[in-house]
Order: structure tokens, then C-alpha cells, then sequence
């Protein structure tokens, strides 16, 4: 069989969700990270990929040469622009983007870059108005066609509750439904009391208060199935924990349903269809035993509960290992259309 050319990928943003990309394809047999562009310089960038507080110190050598990282067996060019739509990706051998910058995110500078020689671009965010198809890895794979060129990879959040919504909407009519999660706090919240651009309570010290604040997840989840628009509501949590998320999801069925009954629909599923994706739990977990789990969402079966047609659960996920994990998924669902 002819051997596959590698698919030479470029991460725009060097941050949580970047490093832990980089870290799950270091081995990949065909997804190659070539080049890194983030404002930080190639030291700064080699100390904080071989140093993570959450992950632990990287088992492969990071190493500097010149304006260039070396990590393990892979050789990473880095330039430093901040518009990243500026760069000649053609000329730096680019086939696809990771924007992870949070930056850069409009159509016009999405499109630049592939004017500029990308294959495609991909979004580690939501971007209901922007992109050309929303994927959520393991929930619409088979939505992803060859002439989508800017991909959103949706949120971890939407990650984590989508299919579960779509294991129990087969067997069950979801009437509606309400989505809390009860989420680590983030670099886009304050250290320590000061302003925030948009949310006061943002603003508040991440490390020392639960702060209820808004979520993108439900807009991801409707734009990658339209079909269950307006089924949800949600909101978030933001805790003083550094990762390690947990959704409280309750739901309205048709029907009357059993915990013994969901249960074995979830555990089920998380053995067949939704192997890799949902993982499922009798055990007594906390948060700090979901850090580096790759699934999108782990059911705690335990906490599970139903009366009459209502039914609470409670998932985990690792909201940077796990999405990271996802997002390695649709980088290779993409790959096969090459």
C-alpha cells in the first residue's frame, strides 16, 4: 500500500490548548506539528512545553536552535507575528492551522491565510458565524466535507455533553434540557480582583472564588447539530481548580425513565459506538482523577439520577487533555479526505 504523504500543520498560539496539541500528536504517525507562530520567543516556548504544572515535565528533550525548537525527533520552525494572516504559509510549507490564538478568528483573516497557501484552517473555539462546519470528533464526523476549508472544533464543554445528548436522544424524546458546567478557571479570568473587558465577575481572583459567568458550549453544540437548536440552556461555573471540569446536565424526557435503565444505555454506548469518546464510571471520582484523561466526556455512574421523566447526570472531562485529544481526532478525520 502506498504510504501517505504527512500532513505538515502549523499551531497559531502557543498556549494550554496549543502545548497539549503539540504533546498529543508528538507521536502521530501522519499529522507532523512543523511550525509554531506565537508572540513568545523560542525560549520562553521550550520552557513552558517541557515545564507544565497540570501535565508534568515532557518525557522528550526540548531543545532551542536559534529561532527553531527541536522536541524529540520533531524539528519546529517559529515566527512570532500577531497577525498570523500576514505570514506566507505557502513558502513555510503549511497544509493546515491550528488557530488556537483566540485571536484571529474573523473570516477575513481566516481566509487570508488560506489565500496565503493553507490547506485549511481549523478553530479551537466556537465560531458559529465564521466557519465553513462545525465538528465535534466522535458526534459528526460524517458531516466534515472535502471542500470545508475553515473547520471549528467547537469548545470541550460541547465535547463532553454532546454525545451523551445524542446516546440518550436515540432511545428517548429530549423535550429540553439545562447544561451547567462547573469548569476550571482559565487564562481569560484575572489572578487576582481587577477589571474584565466583559464580565465583572471574570474580573474577580480566579483562585479564590466560584464565579458564574456565561458559556459558549451551547451555540458549538447547535451549530454542529442544528437539528437540536434550542433544546438546551446553559451556564457555567468557573472553580478554583487548575483542570479537571464536571457538567451537571439534566434533562426532560417523553418518558418516565429508570437509573438502571440510563445507566446501562450510557455504559453501553461508551463500550460500543462511543468507544474513545465516552468513557464510563463506577468509581468515586473527583477532578484531580480526570487530569489527562483523553476521552471527551467520563459518565459518573453514580451520581446519575431519574424521577419520573427527569434525569440528572454528571460528566467529567479533562477540559484541555480531552478536547486536545478531540482535536487530534479531527485533524485526522480531515487527513483522510487529502
Amino acid at each position: 500500500m502506498k504510504r501517505q504523504a504527512p500532513i505538515r500543520i502549523a499551531i497559531n498560539g502557543f498556549g494550554r490548548i496549543g502545548r497539549s496539541l503539540l504533546r498529543v500528536l508528538l507521536d502521530h504517525s501522519r499529522l507532523k506539528i512543523v511550525h509554531v507562530n506565537d508572540p513568545m520567543d523560542a525560549e520562553q516556548a521550550a520552557y513552558l512545553l517541557r515545564y507544565d504544572t497540570v501535565m508534568g515535565r515532557l518525557k522528550e528533550s526540548v531543545e532551542i536552535n536559534g529561532k527553531r525548537l527541536r522536541v524529540g525527533k520533531l524539528d519546529i520552525a517559529m515566527t512570532h507575528e500577531r497577525q498570523a494572516s500576514s505570514l506566507d504559509w505557502r513558502k513555510l510549507g503549511v497544509d493546515y492551522i491550528v488557530n488556537s490564538s483566540g485571536a484571529n478568528n474573523d473570516r477575513k483573516s481566516l481566509d487570508a491565510m488560506i489565500r496565503h497557501g493553507a490547506k485549511r484552517v481549523f478553530i479551537s473555539a466556537p465560531a458559529p458565524k465564521v466557519a465553513d462546519r462545525h465538528i465535534l470528533a466522535g458526534v459528526n464526523d460524517g458531516d466534515l466535507d472535502p471542500g470545508d476549508r475553515i473547520i471549528s472544533g467547537g469548545s470541550c464543554t460541547a465535547h463532553c455533553f454532546a454525545p451523551v445528548i445524542k446516546i440518550i436522544g436515540a432511545a428517548y424524546c429530549i423535550e429540553r434540557g439545562f447544561m451547567q458546567t462547573v469548569h476550571s478557571y482559565t487564562s481569560a479570568q484575572n489572578l487576582t480582583d481587577g477589571a474584565h473587558p466583559r464580565d465583572k465577575r471574570r474580573g474577580r481572583a480566579a483562585a479564590m472564588n466560584i464565579v458564574p459567568t456565561t458559556t459558549e458550549a451551547v451555540h458549538a453544540f447547535e451549530a454542529a447539530l442544528p437539528k437540536m437548536k434550542g433544546l438546551l440552556m446553559g451556564m457555567a461555573m468557573r472553580v478554583p481548580v487548575a483542570t479537571g471540569s464536571n457538567i451537571d446536565l439534566v434533562l426532560q424526557l417523553n418518558k418516565p425513565a429508570r437509573r438502571e435503565d440510563i445507566n446501562a444505555l450510557l455504559e453501553g454506548a461508551s463500550a460500543g459506538k462511543y468507544k474513545n469518546i465516552v468513557e464510563y464510571s463506577a468509581d468515586p471520582l473527583v477532578s484531580s482523577d480526570i487530569v489527562g484523561n483523553p476521552h471527551s466526556c467520563v459518565v459518573d455512574s453514580l451520581l446519575t439520577q431519574c424521577h419520573g421523566p427527569l434525569v440528572r447526570l454528571f460528566l467529567w472531562y479533562d477540559n484541555e487533555w480531552g478536547y486536545a485529544s478531540r482535536f487530534a481526532d479531527l485533524l485526522a478525520l480531515a487527513a483522510k479526505q487529502e
